[in-house]
């Protein structure tokens, strides 16, 4: 069984609705979840944290730690406004079938 788990839970995955554990059958349908966790918590959240899926074999915890505020930056859109300004959407369909000759199993 492989596990993952979000060590601390500020606000915004608690108002996420994202479960802290989650299991699974397989290593490699852990890893793609945990990608996508990684990227969406960076994408869409406050911005208060940044999120980062460390692998320790059969468990992959995402840690958080606090931005660092850079003062040049005060005239850069927010990533989140940017976010949603553009057109590319981020998330895993698993009832998709790759393409052939992609590089997927």
């Amino acid at each position: 069984m492989y596990t993952i788990e979000i060590e601390k839970e500020c606000s915004c995955v608690k108002k996420s609705g994202m479960e802290k554990v989650l299991t699974f059958d397989s290593r490699e349908d852990m890893i793609n979840k945990a990608r996508v966790m990684e990227c969406l918590m960076n994408q869409n959240f406050c911005m208060t944290h940044f999120f980062e899926a460390v692998d320790y074999g059969e468990k992959i915890i995402i840690h958080s730690t606090v931005r660092e505020v850079d003062e040049e930056d005060e005239d850069v859109e927010d990533a989140r406004t940017l976010v949603a300004k553009s057109c590319v959407t981020i998330a895993f369909d698993g009832s998709q079938e790759p393409p052939k000759d992609s590089g997927s199993n």
